[in-house]
């Protein structure tokens, strides 16, 4: 029963008592429904919103050659970081290459959207319906890691995100320690497998993979706890490592010559100027690139890099603009926070209670994020990361509290509609690159 159906039942009771009793209930039938139109308006509007995204990024102004950069390399001529993307692509003929490669790059936005899909079922089917629960399940498609995150930064960790969700919500079903244990083996081997497209992938969801198994699994003994986290973390450290010791760094020309050609869409080619920008959009001019040149130029040469001069690339880009992206990462992080405190009614310290006495494991996750700020530059990315690590748990945590199930106040629902009807518009996803 939702809450449009379930307001002339309050007035049907109401009818059966008197005085005041019959006026609190009425008021409480007649501000159930004046907050489900708010709840419809809020999904219109934000459907609306998310088409227009999607039309803008992919037909408008698109940035795909941008992102197709991390499936452009393979093992032809030995192993290389982020070569397994290409290996996926070279399972095609040759004259499907581009085919197969915007398909990936598709499955990646599609698995990452049907998860949060699967979230915000989550939060409407599970436990006692109420305004919370369908609150936070609006909130969820306009956080930063969210559905703009999809549409304009469609990163292969889309696919690590989506094992990260998927196993936080596999450790909220199983019961036993057998299971948790071959839950985390099997998120361990896909993040292992996933570090082979982007090495970064196992540091950026450690954390979020050590705070489910801590929080997440109540009833887990700390030692069977340490099992699992070595299950879930350690084959994607070790892959990481091997990538970082056995990847050839010497192959650039080889890379180069296996990069088909052909022209594909470089809006930034002719938006040095807003006016030029504005052209573009509006079909008046045309921006194209080879595709063969554009990886040649820009992206092959980084494959000759190391650690050093990663660090190095990092300490160059200077203080200030690596400041305002961390301080706007920040930003984005405490606004999460926030947003799940205070539409779900459940305090941080309740879930940072599950944290009490068993620091050890997150700690030591948390400093897995380290080399993450120090070999690149995109500290914005690195936060949102952060937060959707503590995002997923949060949420997930507060889905089963007794906070959730009260109903929230006039104020609640007035902001929850500022929030989201300002988030729906604005891609805070695509903001995630600043420092770079």
């Amino acid at each position: 029963m939702n809450l449009v159906q379930f307001a002339p039942f309050l007035r049907i009771l109401a009818v059966r008592h008197s005085g005041n009793g019959v006026k609190r209930i009425r008021v409480s039938a007649n501000r159930t429904v004046g907050h489900a139109r708010v709840y419809v308006f809020v999904s219109t509007w934000f459907v609306v919103c998310a088409v227009f995204h999607m039309y803008f990024e992919r037909a408008v102004f698109s940035n795909d050659l941008w992102w197709l950069q991390y499936y452009v390399v393979n093992y032809k001529f030995g192993f290389v970081r982020r070569g397994l993307g290409g290996e996926l692509i070279r399972i095609f003929p040759d004259a499907d290459y581009f085919t197969a490669a915007y398909a990936i790059l598709w499955a990646s936005i599609g698995v990452w959207l049907i998860a949060l899909a699967m979230l915000t079922w989550l939060l409407v089917s599970t436990g006692i319906r109420s305004e919370r629960r369908i609150m936070l399940a609006l909130v969820v498609p306009v956080l930063p890691f969210s559905f703009t995150y999809a549409a304009y930064n469609p990163h292969p960790e889309l696919f690590g995100m989506t094992a990260l969700l998927a196993f936080s919500i596999s450790l909220t079903k199983v019961r036993t320690a057998r299971f948790r244990m071959i839950v985390s083996a099997l998120y361990g081997i896909a993040i292992a497998v996933l570090a082979l497209i982007h090495e970064a992938i196992p540091l950026e969801f450690a954390l979020g993979a050590i705070l489910a198994i801590t929080v997440l699994s109540k009833d887990a003994t700390p030692a069977a706890q340490r099992s699992c986290a070595v299950l879930a973390v350690g084959p994607g450290i070790v892959s990481v490592l091997l990538v970082a010791v056995l990847g050839h760094r010497d192959l650039a020309a080889q890379l180069c010559s296996q990069v088909p050609h052909g022209m594909v869409e470089n809006p930034w080619g002719v938006s040095t100027t807003p006016q030029e920008g504005l052209d573009y959009m509006l079909g008046r001019i045309e921006s194209r690139v080879d595709y063969h040149d554009f990886m040649c130029h820009r992206v092959i040469p980084i494959f000759n890099g190391d650690m050093t001069g990663a660090v190095r690339m990092v300490a160059q880009l200077g203080f200030f603009p690596l400041i305002g992206a961390f301080i706007l990462g920040l930003l984005f992080f405490v606004g999460t926070t926030w947003m799940i405190r205070y539409f779900s009614g459940v305090p941080v310290q309740v879930f940072l209670s599950e944290l009490r006495g068993n620091l050890v494991l997150p700690a030591l996750a948390t400093a897995l994020l380290v080399p993450l700020f120090m070999t690149a530059v995109d500290w914005t990315r690195w936060w949102v990361m952060v937060a959707l690590d503590v995002a997923i748990v949060y949420i997930l945590r507060a889905i089963d509290s007794e906070e959730i199930s009260q109903p929230p106040s006039r104020r609640n629902v007035l902001v929850f509609a500022c929030v989201v009807i300002a988030l729906a518009v604005i891609p805070t996803g695509a903001a995630n690159n600043i420092g770079g």
